[in-house]
């Protein structure tokens, strides 16, 4: 059964409103989070759309999303208008809006609770990361953002895409639309097997599982590159190296097509493995991983590392004109009468004569 009607995307600024776009297209309910009207006006007829008056992008600085929310709490009472049960958060984490609002708006989705107190939505982050050639502002910015993502506590399944990936030949639409393709494979597989299904209650399971989540699929004829594809090479970022797993989910396109242990022995053995069979395509899901630190951290390297370049560089350029010293005739200057102070020497006169 297809979890598609359960799903809501929500974008968060250019990124994330793009990716939010690419899912409406496909047939999901979407909303779109931005205060650029531009940005905006790019995703054509779209519905539900939510305008952040008085902030037209924060121009970088993630730090303005505290007083952008002071001036539009109307975005709070919206998301816990939410009906949905399954709720995917899109934003560039190296961006300003996204990586603003974003740990917001999961606190605020989060509120959500069912009579035991727990969350009654499963709430799944996906935080694109910046590459690694993009400007240290935007790695400063992810490894913020990510960090506050940590200390977030209830949530489900996160998707670090990884936006190094890329190259000249595919682009970022290419990473965007391979997302799209993977999730929509996961969500929505009706296949049925004589041996086994891979069901909706599974699904769910994995996506309740908190820790990073990745996704592959592939082709009848290209199984070999499948697990390199999950856990290196693909549009995820790269695994920890610790081998912790929570649960593997495969819908098997073929009786021969992958072995189950090739999995466990680059992820770890998991707490259970749900298998489905007859399906178009092989699609190997794993849940439960740790947060791709060692990643992150390098994003946060080059950050401190660019900003203490900035410093030197802002250091050394700073120069002063010295004194000629000519010796030529020396002529009196006449005294001057003392400068009015201005309004702003006044003040701080006042301040240090108390």
């Amino acid at each position: 059964m297809s979890l598609k009607n359960d799903v809501l995307f929500i974008g968060v600024g250019n990124c994330g409103c793009k990716n939010a776009k690419i899912q409406a297209d496909n047939g999901y309910a979407a909303m779109f989070i931005n205060g650029s009207e531009q940005d905006l006006k790019l995703l054509g007829n779209v519905k539900n759309i939510f305008k952040l008056h008085g902030f037209d992008g924060f121009g970088g600085r993630r730090e303005k999303a505290i007083e952008c929310l002071q001036q539009n709490m109307d975005l709070l009472e919206a998301l816990q208008n939410v009906e949905q049960k399954i709720i995917f958060l899109l934003y560039g984490s190296g961006g300003s809006t996204g990586a603003g609002l974003s740990t917001y708006i999961l606190e605020q989705l989060l509120e959500s609770v069912d009579d035991e107190g727990s969350p009654d939505k499963v709430i799944c982050p996906v935080p694109f990361l910046p590459a690694l050639n993009e400007p240290i502002g935007k790695h400063k910015n992810a490894y913020q953002s990510i960090a506050e993502l940590q200390e977030i506590e209830g949530l489900g399944a996160s998707f670090f895409i990884n936006n190094s990936v890329t190259n000249a030949t595919t682009g970022l639409k290419w990473i965007n639309n391979t997302f799209a393709k993977l999730l929509d494979s996961f969500l929505t597989d009706e296949s049925v097997g004589e041996l086994n299904n891979f069901d909706t209650s599974e699904r769910l399971e994995m996506l309740r599982d908190s820790g990073a989540m990745v996704l592959s699929l592939t082709g009848k004829d290209k199984q070999e590159m499948l697990v390199d594809k999950l856990v290196r090479t693909g549009i995820f970022a790269p695994l920890e190296n610790d081998k912790k797993c929570g649960l593997i989910g495969i819908i098997h396109s073929g009786e021969n097509d992958i072995n189950t242990d090739a999995i466990v022995s680059e992820v770890g053995k998991p707490l259970n493995v749900f298998e489905g069979y007859n399906g178009k395509n092989t699609l190997v899901a794993v849940s439960g991983l740790s947060y791709p630190i060692e990643h992150i951290s390098k994003l946060g390297e080059l950050a401190k590392q660019g900003f203490a370049e900035r410093k030197r560089s802002h250091q050394s350029a700073v120069k002063k004109l010295s004194n000629l010293d000519l010796e030529d005739e020396i002529v009196p200057v006449k005294a001057t009468p003392a400068k009015k102070l201005s309004k702003l020497e006044l003040l701080k006169q006042m301040r240090t004569t108390k």
